[in-house]
């Protein structure tokens, strides 16, 4: 019975690993990526929306032999009673063809209450893409002062 159940059961394929196939990444000069977020640290949580875009700066990136991308990130997060332009720096690391992973340091604008409170916010990302076509992935991002989950096209 084992061994019947063992042919017919599908093989497992781990994904070649192209962390230091340095430029073996899908080549685009912009994304963009509506999504949903939560603001955990603002409105008690509340849901909202938004959208980035990011233009590639840089397919190869600041490692020498490792497959990262650098790329400046701009957009807009809305929730109830808060909105924030975030501009950050988009660093990517490609792991795989339908992995990789990134960090974005940056400052948003932040206006709360009919723009009564306006400043920066200092802003702290990572997050991680799973990439389901040739122009299109999953991506999740988590850190201050928003999480989102959108899905990311690659022009």
């Amino acid at each position: 019975m084992a061994a019947s159940i063992a042919a017919w059961a599908p093989n497992a394929h781990a994904e070649e690993n192209i962390a230091r196939d340095e430029g073996n990444h899908p080549m685009h000069a912009l994304e963009l990526e509506p999504h949903a977020l939560l603001a955990p640290f603002y409105d008690h949580g509340l849901p909202g929306f938004g959208i980035r875009a990011t233009a590639t700066l840089s397919s190869y990136g600041f490692i020498d032999g490792v497959n990262d991308s650098v790329g400046l990130g701009f957009g807009a997060d809305w929730t109830r009673d808060t909105t924030w332009v975030p501009v950050v720096m988009q660093w990517n690391f490609w792991l795989s063809e339908h992995w990789s992973v990134f960090g974005e340091p940056g400052v948003a604008l932040r206006m709360r209450d009919d723009f009564e409170d306006r400043g920066p916010d200092f802003t702290i990302y990572g997050g991680g893409r799973y990439r389901f076509g040739r122009a299109a992935a999953l991506t999740m991002r988590i850190g201050h002062p928003a999480a989102s989950l959108g899905v990311s096209f690659f022009l």
